[in-house]
């Protein structure tokens, strides 16, 4: 006797089941990511907690846009060309060859797989250490360590000479 109202009951139950799925996600799809553009001569800071040293800032991304990470490890940002670059920092390092290795893991996870292809940066403040390749998407890395910290660059897009070193030159420990 009550089934057609059971039904209907259900139907409109699933109706607002089915709004409150659908309304966030496309009202999300529309709200574009907030970037905040990098002004000429800026520098990013980055802090991993732990022991002094524990602060980084680079530059050389003047008019790129930075994405919000909530967190003040990683600075993601976008540049020219479709690139997007991903910085990182982390303390604690007391073997930098194993921190190295897991950092490109790291990266692989982040972003997409990467293998060291043999070559070497280094920078006037300190900053050294071994360079890497995206093995399935075109991108160039950089993991560099100073003190006890390592610092994981990788700047990906479709611009395959795509150059980390004005980047990696600028890098610096702050405190």
């Amino acid at each position: 006797m009550g089934t057609g109202r059971d039904w209907r009951r259900a139907g409109v139950i699933m109706g607002i089941v089915a709004a409150l799925l659908v309304v966030p996600a496309a009202l999300t799809a529309l709200v574009p990511t907030r970037e905040t553009p990098v002004s000429h001569g800026a520098t990013i800071r980055l802090t991993a907690p732990g022991s002094a040293p524990d602060t980084i800032e680079f530059a050389g991304v003047d008019g790129w846009r930075q994405r919000p990470t909530g967190d003040r490890t990683t600075a993601v940002l976008d540049g020219p060309n479709g690139r997007i670059l991903l910085v990182s920092v982390v303390n604690g390092v007391t073997d930098f060859d194993s921190a190295a290795q897991w950092r490109r893991k790291v990266l692989g996870a982040q972003a997409f797989p990467v293998r060291e292809d043999g070559g070497k940066v280094a920078n006037t403040y300190g900053f050294t250490g071994p360079t890497c390749r995206g093995e399935t998407r075109a991108g160039v890395c950089a993991i560099l360590g100073n003190h006890n910290l390592a610092v994981s660059m990788l700047l990906s897009g479709t611009d395959i000479d795509a150059d980390l070193q004005p980047i990696v030159y600028t890098l610096r420990v702050t405190s």
